[in-house]
This record gives C-alpha cells, structure tokens and sequence, in this order.
C-alpha cells in the first residue's frame, strides 16, 4: 500500500512542470542562464537581452553535429 501512495505522490510531483506553462501573452520570467553561441559559452540574461529589443528564446537538443549545432 505505501509502494502505490508513493507512486501516485510521485506521478503527481513529475506532472507539476506541465502546469508551469506560460499563456499566449503572458510575460516570460527573468531569467539568467549558460549558453552557447558558436561554440562559445557565454551568461545569458534576458533582463539584458530585452533592453535591445524583442527576444525569442528556444531549446535546441544537440545533433552532435557540428553544423546542426552552429545552425541552432
């Protein structure tokens, strides 16, 4: 019984990320984080980003290629 409470508890903590969604419209949180550009790591800060203008920020899973990688 302890084993399916703690499967069903367990279920309901890996779910939570799905609700964390942001809305059409909402404004995205700041952030700073590592990133890459053409190989090179660098801080990124949207705070930062967004005083140049509008931002669109993706996730791009490495090819383990190197031209996929510098296309993303």
């Amino acid at each position: 019984m302890k084993r399916i409470l703690v499967g069903i508890g367990l279920c309901g903590v890996m779910a939570l990320p799905a609700f964390a969604a942001l809305k059409q419209g909402d404004k995205a949180p700041d952030f700073s984080a590592k990133a890459s550009l053409a190989g090179k790591e660098f801080d990124y800060s949207l705070k930062a980003a967004l005083k140049k203008g509008p931002v669109v920020v993706y996730f791009y899973p490495s090819a383990f290629t190197g031209g996929c990688n510098l296309e993303a």
